[in-house]
């Protein structure tokens, strides 16, 4: 059945308030500083330690020069630490004459090593006056915690149109999931799948599905690709068809088991602020709870590709793709196609915290 979506989070709190109190110690540092580009000690992850003028800092990536090589780039979420150098640091207090300066953490660290999370939100809207009338707003947002082996997450969006003070659409849907990575690579994943459409006839949808993940390319940090094989219990509530209601032995919901693949996927492209991505689900129904209807497969797909005006702020443009196949069954064998496609493209700006 359709999904859609919603959702506004404010990231505001004690861990975002932190990285920005240490960010802007940091900047003031660099600014400051006789020996700006800045020379900077960078703890990774693994404990190497990466020592170099810090002279390019891109949304995902700072650009090091070091003595013993040209240029390193060092991925923002491998790093643990990032200080200010010994030399450098000296000299910053032989200039201001004040007691050395103490060691600051990185932003990107601080959220890395002990916060790891982070929000997006998209936001859609145009305005049309003229021979014909159209009102359009669509919002999204997915927000993503990593806690050890925990890693919690919430997707949610929200999509409304007018169009001839006619509502052509009105829906949203609220996706939280939980996964716990038994490796680096292997994890398992719950999770809930709530959307409601205040226009279709299936207008409430809930799935429930849990299963086995993997998360491909570990060592590549511009590149992420995970795939998930659940198995769940769908629930379609209906109303209104009254046709689909006999369809349905009057009843006002059916339920069903399910089996799907979903995917995450994620570039960065190097050296540009490009970004290409795609998400999705391919569900196979189990079982047929209604004789007359044949409920085959859902498609849920959206591809697209992100600019980074910022390190915070992109522009995005987006497909989504909406398949629904069902086929009317009738006694004599005869099979009538009901398949229910949407698709949609989105110009949106948004930002990354």
């Amino acid at each position: 059945m359709h999904q859609g979506c919603i959702a506004h989070c404010e990231p505001t709190g004690f861990f975002r308030t932190k990285a920005l109190v240490h960010f802007a110690c940091f900047t003031l540092f660099l600014f400051c500083s006789p020996l700006y580009a800045a020379t900077v000690v960078i703890t990774l992850q693994n404990g190497d330690r990466i020592s170099g003028e810090l002279v390019d800092e891109t949304p995902t990536q700072l650009q090091i020069k070091t003595s013993y090589a040209a240029i390193i780039a060092v991925d923002k979420t491998q790093i643990s630490q990032m200080q200010p150098s010994a030399d450098s640091a000296q000299a910053s207090n032989q200039q201001a004459d004040v007691a050395p300066t103490a060691t600051v953490a990185s932003p990107v660290a601080e959220t890395s090593a002990k916060q790891p999370w982070h929000l997006d939100v998209d936001i859609s809207a145009s305005n049309r006056r003229g021979k014909e009338q159209s009102d359009n707003l669509s919002i999204s947002s997915d927000w993503e915690l990593r806690d050890l082996a925990w890693r919690y997450s919430i997707g949610a969006e929200f999509d409304y149109e007018i169009k001839q003070n006619v509502r052509k659409a009105h829906k949203y849907s609220i996706n939280p999931g939980l996964d716990y990575f038994y490796s680096e690579q292997v994890f398992g994943r719950a999770k809930l799948d709530y959307s409601y459409n205040f226009l279709a006839a299936d207008y409430k949808n809930i799935d429930v599905s849990m299963g086995p993940g993997f998360s491909f390319f570990k060592d590549r940090d511009e590149l992420r690709l995970e795939l998930m094989a659940l198995v769940g219990v769908k629930k379609a509530y209906f109303r209104g068809d009254e046709f689909l209601l006999a369809l349905l032995g009057q009843r006002e919901s059916i339920r069903f088991r399910f089996a799907s693949l979903d995917y995450d996927y994620q570039y960065q492209l190097p050296a540009t602020a490009l970004e290409w991505y795609a998400k999705g689900s391919i569900l196979k129904m189990l079982d047929q709870p209604i004789e007359l209807l044949d409920f085959k497969y859902e498609v849920h797909n959206e591809m697209g590709v992100r600019y980074w005006l910022t390190d915070k702020i992109r522009l995005s443009w987006s497909v989504q793709h909406d398949w629904t196949g069902i086929d009317l069954v009738l006694s004599d064998g005869t099979v009538h196609p009901l398949d229910i496609k949407d698709i949609r493209q989105k110009l949106s700006i948004g930002a990354s915290f």
